[in-house]
């Protein structure tokens, strides 16, 4: 759990040394909740890119890693223009690894296996730039957006840089308090064992959360 505690102690930081700076209505926003971590997106096979990265991708009893508990929190700062700067620390244990059978006899078949790599501790922290469709389709309640960046992984003994994009929607129930959803894609920079099990994969990772809006000038 160390990196864990570097995670939080991280996010908690630039939540001190900024929360001085307000300087338009309700900037910042703080978010948690539980994250989704799918692998499928770094096997091998599929017909085409889309399918090679995508296919499945609501597979959650098969696929899909997550913990009992709260597992993210992030924060992040309205900057002007519809764009938010933040940043996202999240812990997982990846249980289930997806690989492709490539001796399969019908290519079609999507012969996926799914095997247990070691309950291997999973740390993230990642840092994105967000934009608001809010204000473009018009709506009070309902808030798409699409994000940018890059982070740092940590899975099992191996760390590595990931480039990250994603789109999300939050669904604001009152005008500082929301419910989160959010899909993001992250690639993987490290060195990656594709003949087994990568040790530095590119994978999916969802988040479901609250979040709360705070800041607001007088």
């Amino acid at each position: 759990m160390k990196h864990l505690n570097k995670i939080v102690t991280a996010v908690m930081l630039v939540i001190g040394l900024n929360s001085f700076a307000q300087d338009s209505k309700n900037p910042w926003t703080v978010s948690f909740g539980v994250n989704a971590i799918d692998t499928r997106t770094s096997a091998t096979g599929g017909n085409n890119w889309l399918d090679y990265h995508v296919s499945h991708p609501f597979q959650v009893k098969q696929n899909w890693n997550t913990l009992p508990t709260v597992s993210y929190i992030g924060v992040s700062k309205y900057i002007g223009d519809n764009f938010s700067f933040g940043v996202t620390g999240s812990a997982n244990r990846i249980s289930k690894f997806v690989t492709f059978n490539p001796t399969s006899p019908d290519r079609d078949a999507r012969n996926y296996v799914v095997t247990n790599p070691g309950d291997l501790s999973y740390y993230g922290l990642d840092t994105f730039l967000r934009y608001s469709f809010q204000s473009l389709i018009k709506s009070k309640s309902f808030e798409p957006t699409a994000s940018f960046g890059a982070g740092y992984s940590f899975l099992g003994d191996s760390s590595y840089g990931t480039l990250n994009t994603g789109i999300g929607v939050t669904y604001w129930m009152t005008e500082n308090l929301g419910f989160e959803l959010a899909s993001t894609y992250k690639k993987s920079f490290g060195e990656r064992a594709i003949a087994d099990m990568p040790d530095a994969p590119s994978f999916l990772q969802h988040s479901f959360g609250l979040v709360f809006k705070f800041g607001e000038t007088k």
